[in-house]
């Protein structure tokens, strides 16, 4: 790749370890919030650990008012970057004590020490970092479970969480660490125990969730985090600044997302895209552990103005539950099992996926169908006695050498033709809520045929008020609305790309509900049955654009 500058020309074998290099000007901004909090000492001892081809470390040393006094100290498992950052950072600087190992920062950390030369290595001054992420899946459950046990995780562990809690072991004690995250960390249920973690282990001077800018290549949300080691005399307040896609006019301009960020309103940038800039503190609910979000005066009023209105949220009325997961879905699932394999097993009853579910109610195109493999029997959930079952058992016996390879369901002491996550199989009885987890514009039906639900879906129940039949009409009525794309932007602030969100458990289970015996959320029930029962999209589209106001009203908000 003789076109390509020498700090990418490793790029191919640095993905496969979960690294994505750092724009140059994301790398300035960090290093100039951590200069902002940086004391000045006679010797100044900074370090990256994935250091990769040297970007960041550069930005920070660029950013230094002198560099004689500077010590660098650089980790990295791959032996091209070292190379490449020992060259690009001597020529760059040669007056600076370089120090780099082919090591794994994880072992220093947990080794508590580490020598070179012969010499233990000190604590850092500063630490820049954009720590690698590598997900559960790709690490493999052994190094999970590792990680989790030595660094105190819990979870969906990823790779990046260890390096976040492993810095606390060598940050001087009043040192600071400017650190790119994804930005999954501030919101997802799996990650509360990391952010509890962090919550005591430092002092979070700032957070900068850069959203769904598209700073990287990969499909990487980050945010940025400014901390040092915990002080009893650190205030807790933490300025939280976030940045997301807006089709909305804007009052500023800037380069690119983030110079952006420096302002507040709705920003357009060099790419032709618009972006809306929060600047606020970081707040959550009872516990670090809940998810972390801005709290800036207009969100805050609004969110009250919601709560004085919320009679219940969906998770009162029911738990939120994904579908089902066969593990081997070329298996189990099929468009058409007469058209592909010619027969029709026992056991196959239609799915709900996410091609299929609209607004309201099912579009009009066929189900997939699923061979499934669990029954409720004295009202627990078990597998069934395949051999009742002759053509099912046949089927599945032609595909055994795939289905017994799922080792983790023959040592959960499963029979090896099950389905990994069957759910209750008496719950598909009942009428359901479904939804999509990724989608623009919310997407919730109800569900009165008894299907399955795949885990491309999420699901519900009235688990917990099933004497008030019409409390799923409500919920279809309310999930459906702008009011509750307003609510999921400021309760969670957290898109993907192309202005997408999320609709899972965490989320959607904070929900809120008005009254149900109000005249306006009777009104709201009756429109949502008619919606459902109406064939003619226009008249539907009509009478949804009236549910859409009262829900509104219901909640004594005005209709943006």
């Amino acid at each position: 790749m003789p076109n390509l500058p020498e700090r990418y020309q490793h790029v191919s074998s640095r993905k496969n370890e979960g690294a994505h290099y750092t724009p140059t000007h994301l790398g300035r901004f960090v290093s100039g919030k951590i200069v902002e909090k940086l004391k000045e000492k006679e010797r100044i001892i900074i370090a990256d650990p994935a250091i990769g081809d040297g970007e960041l470390i550069l930005t920070l040393l660029d950013s230094l008012e002198r560099t004689d006094n500077v010590e660098v100290y650089g980790f990295d498992v791959n032996r091209e970057s070292i190379a490449l950052s020992e060259k690009r950072i001597s020529q760059a600087y040669p007056q600076v004590k370089l120090f780099l190992m082919n090591n794994d920062f994880l072992d220093y950390c947990m080794a508590g020490s580490i020598q070179l030369n012969g010499v233990d290595v000190p604590k850092f001054d500063a630490i820049i970092a954009n720590p690698p992420y590598i997900r559960t899946q790709v690490l493999g459950a052994r190094q999970a479970q590792f990680l989790a046990k030595n660094f105190g995780l819990k979870g969906k562990v990823d790779i990046y969480q260890a390096f976040l809690i492993g810095m606390s072991k060598c940050l001087s004690a009043d040192g600071v660490a400017g650190v790119i995250v994804s930005n999954r960390f501030l919101t997802t249920k799996g990650a509360g125990t990391l952010r509890n973690s962090i919550y005591s282990l430092y002092n979070i001077y700032s957070i900068f969730d850069f959203g769904d800018t598209k700073l990287f290549e990969a499909a990487v949300l980050p945010a940025v985090l400014i901390f040092s080691m915990k002080t009893e005399d650190f205030n807790g307040d933490t300025e939280f600044c976030s940045i997301y896609e807006s089709n909305d006019e804007p009052e500023w301009v800037a380069d690119n997302p983030v110079d952006a960020i420096f302002h507040e309103g709705v920003v357009k940038c060099a790419n032709g895209k618009s972006y809306i800039v929060k600047q606020g503190k970081m707040e959550f609910d009872a516990s670090p552990k809940d998810t972390w979000r801005i709290n800036d005066a207009q969100s805050e009023k609004w969110l009250n103005d919601v709560s004085r209105k919320t009679w219940a949220t969906f998770g009162d009325i029911g738990k939120i539950r994904v579908g089902v997961k066969t593990t081997a879905d070329n298996v189990f699932i099929k468009d058409s099992w007469l058209d592909e394999t010619g027969f029709l097993p026992e056991l196959v009853k239609p799915l709900i996926t996410h091609h299929v579910v609209g607004r309201f109610k099912k579009l009009d195109k066929e189900c997939k169908s699923i061979l499934y493999t669990h029954e409720s029997r004295n009202g627990k959930k078990k597998a069934v006695d395949i051999e009742k079952y002759p053509v099912s058992q046949s089927y599945l016996e032609e595909h055994r050498e795939q289905l017994t390879a799922r080792n983790y369901v023959i040592k959960a002491k499963r029979n090896w033709f099950e389905i990994w996550v069957p759910q209750n199989p008496l719950l598909w009885l009942e009428d359901k809520i479904v939804f999509r987890d990724i989608c623009e514009q919310p997407m919730f039906m109800l569900d009165k045929e008894k299907n399955i639900v795949n885990g491309d879906c999420y699901w519900m129940v009235n688990d917990y008020h099933p004497e008030n039949k019409d409390l799923l009409w409500l919920i279809l009525a309310v999930a459906n609305s702008t009011f509750i794309e307003m609510f999921y932007d400021v309760k969670f602030n957290n898109k993907l790309y192309s202005n997408k969100r999320r609709f899972i458990s965490q989320y959607v289970e904070q929900f809120p509900l008005p009254d149900p015996q109000a005249n306006i959320s009777v009104r709201m029930i009756e429109l949502a049955k008619i919606i459902y029962h109406e064939k003619n999209m226009l008249s539907a589209a009509q009478l949804e654009q009236e549910l859409n106001s009262l829900v509104w009203e219901a909640f004594d908000l005005p209709q943006p």
